[in-house]
């Protein structure tokens, strides 16, 4: 019976494993899929960049062709370039020169004659570099930006020097833009082309900062860049964060709704190098974004798989029970062909006994008979004693019978209306069949001579019937007649003698004492009983014998 269990355990390790792996590949293919769509992100962010660069660069190209660019031509190229329009998060583009000393009023009274009446230069001091152009016009009249001074802040003067010191386009750090005007406002950066007299990038460091004009640049709210190069990443179940370096809450320039938010193990880190900065990037899946893959494949295989190993389990304990069944009908049908043979060697070993018992007591009540009818009377009593004996038995199955109903069915017939002529005493006792049958006959053939000859011959006498098992599962049993005539020895033995003192010693194996004392015949009969418990598992088969 432990082949189903063995069979679901198996069958369960089996599942649990190849659910293990099916997981593992799943988990591998979700990742590489991720992956696949955070580079697919990542190369947009930085598409986009170079692109607002390559603009810069063909502002830059406008200031090379022209030493001189007016407020007219610079509206012009704004206006042809439609920056803001195609490439959200740009807020402008704009034109940073830079002011020589002595130079100011001279810039002053340029800007005023092209229409900037109330141009004029803020925080003068030390090296100015001051905003002149800044398209396009709505942004430029609402705030008051024109002759800012970029450079006397730290995170601007940074990357401006960069730009001008390398000739290549440089990204600021996480600014508050100065043209941030909305409501919600959001971090912002900037990136400056420079811009050389001459036209041309000098080829030594002295030179770039000795030839340095001023800068094209624009200035970028992160979050609106960062929503217009990435919608397909909320549509992806991307939510990501980006920062300006080492992620930290002082670095960080946008995070998308919800990007930190569910458990989900997909989660990517990306760097850009940008313009000579390092942005970083963290990508991690939205909750639910699993809902549309295979998560479910594992499970399905794992309610397969264990309902399969139960089904299979199921079907061989059907069978391995079915079997045992078999093999069970079979023992029994086999024992009960075995039982009956035995109980019809039984029965036909009872009958010869018990013709043989009845040939014994005809030829003795016939030898010892004085007429017919004493015959008679002496046969029937004695064929009555040993149908009584079998009749205990037969109740029982021939399992054996007990020595207190034994005694009762022998002597009620002489113990008075209400049995007070006879005393019975001792523990329960059980006896094999061939004992039952022995002691009933000699129960009944010492009440017969009790009756003819000794206490219940008269009104007064009365027989006690007592016995005890000694440790050794030795029986001892005394049956004692007390109140009747005065008992004297027989001459001779009869056959009730014989069948108590011969015959009961033999078939016992015993011993049997049947003593004539004067005021009344006292037997008693010692034999050894079989071990505790045997009568339980007895059998009638064969006992009698």
């Amino acid at each position: 019976m432990a082949l189903p269990a063995l069979i679901v355990v198996a069958g369960l390790i089996m599942t649990v494993a190849g659910g293990y792996q099916i997981e593992q590949g799943r988990q591998a293919r979700e990742q590489m899929r991720f992956d696949g769509v955070v580079d697919q992100a990542n190369d947009a962010v930085a598409g986009r960049l170079e692109t607002y660069i390559a603009v810069l660069r063909a502002g830059a190209g406008l200031f090379a062709a022209s030493q001189d660019v007016s407020l007219t031509e610079f509206r012009a190229f704004a206006e042809r370039v439609e920056l803001t329009r195609r490439y959200l998060g740009v807020q402008g583009i704009g034109y940073s020169a830079r002011v020589l000393p002595g130079e100011a009023d001279a810039l002053v009274a340029r800007m005023h004659a092209e229409g900037e009446s109330e141009f004029k230069l803020q925080d003068p001091n030390g090296e100015v570099h001051a905003i002149i152009y800044l398209e396009p016009a709505e942004l430029r009249e609402a705030v008051v930006a024109p002759g800012f001074n970029m450079h006397r802040f730290p995170v601007r003067r940074e990357a401006m020097d960069r730009a001008r010191d390398t000739g290549l386009p440089a990204l600021s750090g996480k600014v508050e833009v100065v043209q941030e005007v909305a409501q919600d406002k959001q971090a912002g950066f900037l990136i400056y082309e420079p811009v050389y007299r001459g036209g041309t990038v000098p080829e030594t460091l002295a030179e770039r900062r000795e030839t340095l004009q001023g800068f094209v640049y624009t200035p970028f709210r992160a979050g609106d860049l960062l929503k217009s190069v990435l919608p397909s990443a909320g549509r992806a179940g991307l939510a990501y964060a980006v920062y300006d370096g080492e992620p930290s809450a002082e670095t960080l320039l946008y995070h998308s709704s919800g990007s930190f938010a569910g458990g989900s193990s997909l989660a990517a880190t990306r760097t850009l190098d940008i313009a000579g900065r390092t942005w970083t990037i963290l990508y991690h899946a939205r909750e639910g974004y699993e809902r549309g893959s295979d998560a479910g494949l594992t499970w399905v295989f794992l309610g397969t798989g264990t309902l399969v190993s139960l089904l299979i389990g199921f079907i061989t304990w059907r069978q391995v029970s079915a079997r045992l069944a078999a093999e069970r009908e079979i023992v029994a049908r086999i024992a009960a062909e075995a039982h009956q043979k035995l109980l019809l060697d039984e029965l036909n070993h009872r009958v010869k006994n018990t013709l043989a018992t009845v040939q014994s007591i005809a030829a003795q009540s016939l030898r010892h008979g004085a007429d017919v009818s004493s015959v008679r009377d002496s046969f029937e009593a004695r064929l009555i004693a040993l149908s009584q004996a079998h009749n205990l038995l037969t109740r029982d199955n021939w399992r054996g019978a007990s020595l207190a109903e034994l005694v009762k069915t022998e002597l009620v017939p002489y113990g008075g209306a209400n049995g007070e002529r006879m005393r019975i005493s001792g523990q329960e006792v059980w006896l094999a069949p061939s004992t039952a049958v022995a002691l009933g006959m000699a129960f009944h053939e010492l009440a017969t001579n009790a009756v003819k000859y000794g206490a219940l011959s008269g009104p007064e006498g009365r027989v006690d019937v007592s016995w005890t098992v000694t440790d050794e599962r030795q029986l001892r049993i005394v049956w004692s007649e007390q109140g009747g005539p005065v008992v004297t020895k027989p001459d001779r033995r009869g056959f009730g003698s014989r069948v108590i003192v011969g015959g009961l010693a033999h078939q016992l194996d015993g011993v049997v004492d049947l003593a004539f004392a004067p005021t009344g015949v006292v037997c008693t009969i010692v034999f050894k009983l079989p071990p505790s418990g045997a009568e339980e598992q007895m059998l009638p088969l064969g006992s009698a014998a």
